[in-house]
């Protein structure tokens, strides 16, 4: 027997036009959305081939090794400065004149506490009339000795033993102590005898020259004690020139040259050489050298009735003067004589110190 539902056959009903429209409508959008889906995915799977492959490749080689190179900071230095910690002109220097084991010469011919503490004594009385000025101590000694006979070099001079010159370097250096290595040259060459005394200027911070031209016969054409030279500017320049490079080459402060003057210039005179008055024939052409402290140091002698006004003179003429007529210096020094010049009066600092402009390198022999 069978059901009688399913027995009955089933009746379609015929589509009608406006259901048919809209099945097509949506059989058509659905397909534009598949092929735009199918696009879509076309390009990213191209773009994922053209991106990660290459990255995929690149991970497959073997990594290179990296070089790392130090980095090299480069610091810029100042230049050397030889300004640095010089001597002149913030300070005065009272120094003590010597030729070893020749007492009339100055009190530093020979070494001792006795002679420490009169130098001593003697700075005090600059350092407190002049406070800005702190005062430097030192000993000018003659390490070039004149002499009236021509001995084994045949120069008229000789140089002192370089042991005693180190115990003078030594008690400097002990004490504080500024040192001027004072040449007097005789015949001797100037440029042989500057280097000869060189690396002690070279090694010593301290350690300076000094020199006197009354006893300079660079052209062999006169003896000491018996003629008195008159000497060049360029018998001069040599020592300036030796000296120029020494604070630059070994970084140290800037070196000091004295020149002791003991008579006059010939600047302005028709024939000054030869004179008997003329110390240096032409001051005008002495080098201005900025590495060089250049004192020119009035040596003359009071020991007779009104020395004082005299040396007063001679300080204004040779330093003060010059000074600005030929501006290749900026400082003056001066000398005194304990025993010499007591007869007719010792100038005192006072006195000293009242000439302008006022000596930077103070000077006492006997």
């Amino acid at each position: 027997m069978h059901d009688p539902i399913e027995s009955q056959p089933t009746t379609q009903m015929p589509a009608s036009p406006k259901s048919n429209n809209k099945l097509y409508k949506r059989y058509t959008l659905n397909r534009r959305h598949g092929v735009i889906a199918l696009v879509v995915l076309a390009v990213v799977g191209i773009l994922s081939t053209l991106i990660f492959i290459p990255l995929w490749q690149a991970a497959q080689q073997p990594a290179m090794p990296t070089t790392h190179r130090p980095v090299t900071i480069t610091v810029p230095q100042k230049p050397f400065d030889p300004s640095i910690n010089a001597v002149l002109p913030t300070h005065r220097i009272i120094a003590f004149y010597g030729i070893p084991g020749a007492a009339p010469a100055g009190p530093a011919y020979t070494l001792s506490s006795a002679m420490l503490a009169s130098l001593r004594q003697q700075g005090a009385a600059y350092q407190t009339l002049d406070p800005a000025h702190p005062v430097d101590l030192g000993i000018d000694l003659v390490v070039s000795v004149p002499d009236p006979d021509p001995g084994p070099a045949g120069t008229y001079s000789h140089h002192v033993d370089n042991q005693t010159i180190q115990s003078y370097v030594d008690f400097c250096q002990k004490n504080g102590l500024l040192l001027f290595l004072d040449l007097n040259f005789g015949q001797a060459p100037v440029g042989a005898e500057v280097d000869y005394f060189l690396p002690y200027l070279e090694k010593y911070a301290f350690v300076h020259m000094a020199v006197d031209p009354e006893w300079m016969f660079p052209r062999r054409d006169g003896i000491p004690g018996t003629n008195l030279s008159s000497v060049y500017a360029s018998d001069l320049n040599i020592i300036i020139k030796k000296l120029d490079p020494i604070s630059m080459q070994y970084h140290l402060p800037r070196k000091i040259l004295v020149i002791h003057q003991y008579r006059g210039d010939g600047d302005g005179m028709q024939n000054p050489y030869g004179n008997p008055n003329v110390e240096i024939v032409d001051k005008r052409n002495i080098l201005n050298d900025s590495n060089i402290d250049v004192v020119i140091h009035v040596d003359s002698v009071g020991n007779y009735p009104n020395a004082i006004k005299d040396k007063e003179q001679q300080y204004t003429d040779w330093v003060t003067n010059d000074m600005q007529r030929f501006h290749n210096f900026k400082y003056g020094g001066f000398k005194l004589f304990y025993n010499l010049e007591s007869k007719y009066g010792l100038m005192t600092p006072q006195q000293v110190l009242a000439m302008k402009p006022a000596p930077m390198i103070i000077t006492y022999g006997n």
